[in-house]
């Protein structure tokens, strides 16, 4: 694989888990808006109505947190993988034109 595809996967990357991240956080930001919508309807002055609350909520509680908790080790995953392989790179030294075998130095 040559450099600029290389580099080219690396972007397409970096952009798919930006997607991600963006996915992720607004359907947690929209469960917890839906659920606390629907609790605030549960508690009326009349008393708790049961059926307000949202369907399968207990999944929905553990999706969404799931969801989260496992995109923040991915961010975790990729940033430390990132973080050796531009080590590497710095730790490998260029190759170096050797003058005195072409006759130039």
């Amino acid at each position: 694989m040559t450099r600029a595809q290389q580099t080219t996967l690396g972007v397409l990357g970096g952009l798919a888990l930006v997607g991600l991240n963006i996915a992720v956080v607004a359907f947690y930001a929209l469960w917890q808006i839906a659920d606390t919508a629907a609790i605030n309807r549960t508690e009326s002055t009349s008393g708790f109505d049961a059926s307000q609350l949202l369907p399968n909520s207990i999944l929905f509680w553990l999706a969404a947190n799931a969801s989260l908790i496992l995109l923040l080790l991915l961010d975790v995953v990729v940033i430390v993988v990132v973080a050796m392989l531009v080590n590497a790179n710095r730790r490998t030294p260029a190759l170096a034109v050797d003058d005195r075998r072409w006759g130039r130095g």
